[in-house]
């Protein structure tokens, strides 16, 4: 999982994902959707939890507003969703 970003899509749902850009548009693996919670945090949902979406949903340019690069807390939590592996936290152990 090397290109995880958040994408705005133009209906206003922000996802983070494995981003492929290919040449009209993005392919999205491992999709959670961002969804605010009342202590002012982010959760994660599935996104399409109903549908396979590891093999990846095309998102044309024209849906796409903007993609960033996640903040490491936001990226850790993703990666804990769909990771079989649980990678340890970054800091030295003192």
């Amino acid at each position: 999982m090397s290109n995880i970003q958040i994408v705005r899509l133009t209906s206003g749902e922000e996802l983070i994902a494995e981003v492929t850009t290919q040449a009209d548009g993005c392919l999205l693996k491992d999709i959670a959707i961002l969804i605010p919670t009342q202590a002012n945090q982010l959760g994660l949902a599935p996104f399409m939890g109903y549908g396979v979406t590891s093999e990846g949903i095309f998102f044309k340019d024209a849906h796409i507003m903007f993609a960033i690069n996640p903040i490491d807390p936001l990226r850790q939590q993703y990666q804990e969703m769909f990771s079989k592996v649980i990678l340890p936290p970054t800091s030295i152990i003192s």
